[in-house]
């Protein structure tokens, strides 16, 4: 695998991911706004769909499958776009297309779609290209036509982009994958809406509870997204399985505080408290530890017991001092 380029000699962007593709792979540019990173190893191939500024911003300026890829001996093929295209491209459609008719993924012996988001609406809707593949999908979109899906209010500078009829409605080009897996959040109201038009007995909903809408993050944050696909090529991932490895949120900054958030809202100073405390003990957040005695001194205020064991706590030297507006 190819390193990240020198920052004492960098290397143009572009010039770098056609390095990673090696000797045997390529780099191609696939119409005005996709390209396409082809990166041969193994009998398995991972096909994942991106946008090209994450795939900068991530270490090492590769894409997120490349750990995994390494670790397990994956070809790969990365279809990244510039922007957020939702793939929608008709050169795209007749690269899958060529794969298809050259017989490209009857070389591997498992294929895996897989993709997040505005990918994940790609991975399932170019699935059909591979027939008996696993489709892996976080926080996926089914579609933006108005007709199926008018309680869609988001994107509207996309509503205008044509979803059919080729490679268009995702949940309907599932039929010929051999599994889907579809993790999303349902407490996120439009999200779920999306992820329940995917149906199927082929078809496992994994929930991640309160996991937001930059999902595909939070997992490789949490640094499980990689065994979650594993587990998802193998045929081994669970409900079960998903709901262990997601216990990892428990430990996750960026998750704990979110959920604080959400907590606040509810104006229920007796969970607040819980919470906050719970929330201090595993990182020593000066939020936690704010929203803790307001919490306390909010249930004093109504003449409320307090959770058992729970009292203020003191600010250590290393709070930080806020600043204004915080």
């Amino acid at each position: 695998m190819q390193d990240a380029p020198d920052p004492q000699t960098p290397i143009p962007f572009m010039d770098h991911l056609s390095n990673l593709a090696g000797d045997g792979g390529y780099f191609r540019q696939i119409g005005e706004a996709h390209h396409a990173l082809y990166r041969p190893a193994g009998k398995t191939l991972l096909v994942e769909f991106d946008i090209l500024g994450a795939v900068r911003t991530r270490p090492g300026a590769q894409p997120w499958s490349s750990r995994l890829a390494r670790k397990r001996g994956w070809s790969t093929l990365s279809i990244l776009s510039n922007g957020r295209t939702w793939f929608r491209d008709k050169a795209l459609f007749a690269y899958f297309d060529g794969l298809t008719d050259d017989e490209f993924f009857d070389d591997f012996e498992r294929v895996v779609f897989a993709g997040a988001d505005t990918g994940a609406y790609a991975a399932a809707a170019y699935s059909v290209a591979a027939p008996g593949a696993t489709v892996f999908l976080v926080r996926p979109f089914a579609t933006l036509d108005r007709t199926i899906a008018p309680w869609e209010r988001r994107f509207r500078s996309d509503w205008s982009l044509s979803f059919g009829p080729r490679y268009g409605y995702a949940p309907g080009m599932l039929d010929a994958a051999e599994r889907v897996y579809v993790v999303s959040d349902p407490t996120e109201r439009t999200d779920a809406m999306h992820a329940s038009l995917f149906r199927g007995d082929h078809i496992t909903h994994l929930p991640a509870r309160n996991g937001g809408q930059d999902l595909r993050t939070r997992l490789e944050a949490m640094g499980i997204l990689d065994r979650i696909v594993a587990g998802a090529e193998a045929g081994s991932l669970t409900p079960l399985r998903f709901a262990q490895l997601w216990r990892a949120r428990h430990q996750d900054a960026v998750w704990l505080s979110g959920m604080l958030r959400k907590i606040d809202g509810m104006q229920r100073p007796w969970l607040q408290a819980v919470f906050a405390s719970e929330m201090l003990r595993r990182t020593g957040s000066p939020a936690a530890r704010r929203r803790l005695n307001a919490a306390l001194a909010q249930l004093d205020a109504d003449g409320k017991t307090p959770p058992h064991g729970l009292g203020p706590s003191v600010p250590t030297v290393r709070d930080r001092m806020l600043m204004a507006g915080e």
